[in-house]
């Protein structure tokens, strides 16, 4: 059985009641207070009583008790949670809430008001702390979108100096600090270099907190003399220190100035992220550096090739390497086997009075010992006039041709000019050389298949891509007949022809430079392969070296990817479809050209290429063997281009060459030609009309630009005059506060231009201020070249244009 409960007295609920209880007269007089309330505040019951309860406000509560809470008090009955301060008898102040109820006597009489008063202490420490935590939070989002601009404007710059501005305004406005410096490891000097100013280096053994970040990869702080202060933070980049970022602050006349965790952790951040910056520019110039190198090699080397005979050629050299190398440069040839140690040969660039730069025989020795060795000689010699001189041996085949000497310019080893760029750039210039020499004898056959082979300037379009090669047969150094070409048939169709001509020599290498003039005048000026076809035979007929020649030859719409074909006594054409599926084109074949019977018409095929497909010509060189059935070579040609359907078309041509003849070549010559017959890249989005939705739709056109390979201030520039011509389409389309239809795009990469479409199906509003009017087409027209507006009745359509790897006014 349940003990009962106690009996409780109505009066000692009252004065015991875990709240404040006050009884008024309706003009705010106490009549009576509870225990409670006594103990909170102090007083003693007769201290209260009579007097009115504004008294023990608070100076800023009593205000509002008379302008607010009494007179809703009278108008309302009551006043709930109203906040107050009252004063307790020791002058502190109590935080309190505050519930009253007005209560009317009866007929006649005077009613009263209850009041309860509830104790806010820990409520209002609560809210202060909340207050603090949410200020707290409004400076870090400061101080983040400040980190972001910086990250912005860092990802943009493409010197290390203009990292300076970003980083001195982020240390302003983050953290009001009176001054910022970026420093800079100098490996040479291991030492700090200053950027934007030319004060002293500071050594990293120095106790500098510059120097002491830098070894400590964190924050360190510094107390300076005059009481200010000085917090350091290294540069970083996957924690490889590249510097440190100082942020001074002037003495604070009250107190010493404090940071918080927050602060010093967006001090690291800043840290890294300019640390990144850095990297990234140090790659992006080291690419640009190796990027220039690369392409003048490859300059070098083309233009080398392109020059006949060995005077020539040198002569070549040294104009090619001044001033882009060096301000002078001279070969000297057969020096080694001179006893007095002048040249049996020489070139120079520029011409020097008195015959140009005589080299020590002591240094001519070193040069060629080191020649011998395989390492770069690199021997300072002092001119006249101060240059500097570097002798570099010219190796080829073991051998040691002579000297290149190169002075002046940057061949101290700076900027685009290194060691080991030199040592490639004389092994290059030596086997050239040496190859001229050997190949003199031979020029006229070589300059002859040179102007054969090259078919000039071929169309470029993104629809299809072509690449080709060539290799003469091993066992001997005859020129052979073997040919390809591509060209424009007209503004949709592309031509593609491979053929080879019978015999070697000088005068099949004739031969079929006129066979390939012949083919591209007579496919503009005819319908289709088979009359071509027809044509050749007339022409052959009064061309006795052009006789029995095969020939495959192929018309492509590009639109459409119709492919008209015919051979002529040529190895079939392989198809090899998406999914690296190859057949062979075997219909319209005839007999090779001359050798048609009178009155037999050619004939021709039509089939559609699906995109993604690559297209093989090739001549039999490529797929005969001794002992080997011919449709055996086929087969073998079949399963390696499945095996490589899937290789980038820039090695495919060389891949399959490999593949077919690994030994480097066959007992005849071969050329081969692959056409990938592809789309511009495309992307497409279906964009609600709604504002929040930009967001991913701009993250996903931006990621889908970095997948083509579109640099990082392009794909910013098209992304944003993107987003802006949609929300124009949301706005004046459909409304902002409408949510139906969509805004189509798409956007496509035709070669170094992307072509953007923005369309919708709403009804055009206009601007609703005139603040707004005009404002999204000026800055898209900033961001992009060429822009066409289209407000048609069933919608708007937005096409624009910007042209990739430039910058913008």
């Amino acid at each position: 059985m349940a003990e009962p409960l106690p009996e409780e007295n109505a009066e000692d609920l009252y004065d015991s009641a875990p709240c404040g209880y006050l009884t008024l007269l309706p003009d705010g007089t106490i009549v009576r207070a509870n225990r409670t309330f006594l103990q909170w505040t102090g007083y003693r019951r007769e201290q209260l009583a009579g007097r009115r309860v504004h008294e023990f406000y608070a100076p800023g509560s009593r205000i509002w008790h008379e302008t607010h809470l009494a007179p809703l008090l009278h108008m309302q009955g009551e006043v709930r949670e109203a906040a107050a301060e009252f004063r307790k008898a020791d002058g502190t102040k109590l935080d309190a809430f505050v519930n009253a109820a007005l209560r009317a006597g009866p007929a006649g009489s005077q009613g009263l008001v209850r009041m309860t008063v509830f104790d806010a202490k820990e409520r209002r420490t609560y809210e202060r702390q909340l207050l603090e935590e949410r200020r707290s939070a409004e400076r870090n989002a400061t101080r983040i979108r400040l980190l972001q601009k910086m990250v912005v404007r860092c990802a943009a710059i493409e010197r290390a100096e203009e990292i300076v501005e970003p980083i001195v305004q982020v240390g302003e406005e983050a953290f009001a600090a009176t001054a910022t410096r970026v420093w800079l490891i100098d490996p040479a000097q291991a030492a700090l270099r200053p950027l934007g100013d030319a004060e002293d280096l500071l050594s990293l053994d120095d106790q500098a907190p510059e120097a002491r970040a830098a070894a400590l990869l964190d924050v360190v702080r510094y107390a300076e003399d005059d009481g200010g202060l000085r917090l350091v933070t290294p540069l970083l980049a996957d924690q490889r220190v590249l510097g440190a970022v100082s942020f001074v602050f002037a003495p604070e006349p009250t107190r010493p100035r404090t940071f918080g965790e927050d602060e010093i952790e967006l001090m690291r951040t800043i840290g890294r992220q300019a640390g990144q910056a850095l990297e990234r520019i140090r790659l992006l110039q080291e690419t640009m550096r190796r990027a220039w190198q690369s392409g003048f090699l490859a300059r070098l080397s083309r233009d080398l090739d392109e020059t006949v005979g060995f005077a020539g050629r040198a002569t070549r050299l040294v104009e090619l390497l001044v001033p882009d190398v060096a301000a002078y440069a001279q070969i000297d040839l057969d020096a080694a086997g001179d006893p007095d140690g002048e040249p049996a040969w020489r070139a120079a660039a520029p011409r020097r009075p008195g015959g140009g730069w005589t080299i020590p025989n002591d240094v001519l020795a070193s040069v060629h010992a080191a020649g011998r060795a395989g390492t770069l000689a690199a021997v300072p010699l002092i001119a006249a006039d101060g240059d500097r001189a570097m002798v570099l041996p010219l190796r080829a085949r073991n051998a040691i041709l002579g000297t290149l000497l190169l002075a002046g310019g940057d061949v101290a080893g700076t900027g685009h000019v290194g060691p080991e760029f030199l040592a490639d750039l004389a092994d290059r210039a030596g086997l050239s050389l040496d190859n001229a020499r050997l190949a003199e004898r031979d020029r006229e056959v070589a300059h002859t298949l040179q102007r054969s082979m090259l078919s000039g300037d071929w169309p470029v379009d993104p629809r299809y891509h072509v690449v080709t090669a060539y290799r003469p047969a091993v066992h001997t150094l005859e020129v052979g007949g073997d040919w390809y070409d591509v060209f424009a048939t007209s503004a949709e169709s592309v031509g593609i022809v491979v053929g080879d001509v019978v015999g070697r020599g000088l005068r099949a290498a004739s031969a079929m430079g006129q066979l390939r003039s012949a083919v591209r005048a007579l496919a503009t000026a005819h319908d289709g392969p088979a009359d071509v076809l027809r044509h050749m035979d007339d022409f052959v007929s009064h061309f006795a070296a052009g006789q029995m020649t095969t020939l495959a030859y192929a018309e492509l719409a590009l639109d459409s990817g119709e492919l008209r074909y015919a051979c002529a006594g040529h190895p079939p054409p392989l198809l090899v479809e998406p999914g690296g599926v190859p057949s062979f084109l075997w219909e319209a074949r005839s007999g090779p050209l001359g050798a048609t019977a009178a009155g037999r018409a050619r004939s021709e095929a039509v089939l559609t290429v699906p995109r993604g497909s690559r297209l093989v010509l090739y001549t039999d060189g490529l797929v005969e063997r001794r002992g080997e059935r011919f449709h055996q070579g086929l087969d073998r040609l079949a399963a390696a281009a499945a095996e490589h359907w899937q290789t980038p078309l820039g090695s495919l041509a060389t891949e399959l060459s490999d593949a077919m003849l690994p030994g480097g070549g066959g007992h005849d010559d071969m050329c081969l030609l692959a056409l990938d017959y592809a789309d511009a890249p495309s992307f497409r989005a279906e964009v609600p009309a709604r504002m929040r939705a930009l967001a991913r739709f701009r993250a996903a056109l931006d990621a889908w630009l970095a997948a083509q390979g579109v640099g990082e201030y392009d794909r910013f520039g098209v992304v944003l005059a993107t987003a802006e011509a949609v929300a124009n389409s949301i706005e004046h389309g459909y409304g902002l506060d409408e949510a139906r239809g969509g805004v189509a795009v798409l956007a496509q990469l035709d070669g170094d231009t992307v072509a953007v479409r923005v369309s919708d199906t709403g009804r055009w509003r206009p601007p609703r201020s005139a603040l707004q009017r005009g404002r999204g087409l000026a800055l898209i027209g900033r961001l992009i070249d060429e822009l066409v507006i289209d407000r048609g009745t069933s919608g708007t359509t937005v096409l624009m244009r910007r042209r990739t790897g430039g910058e913008r006014r």
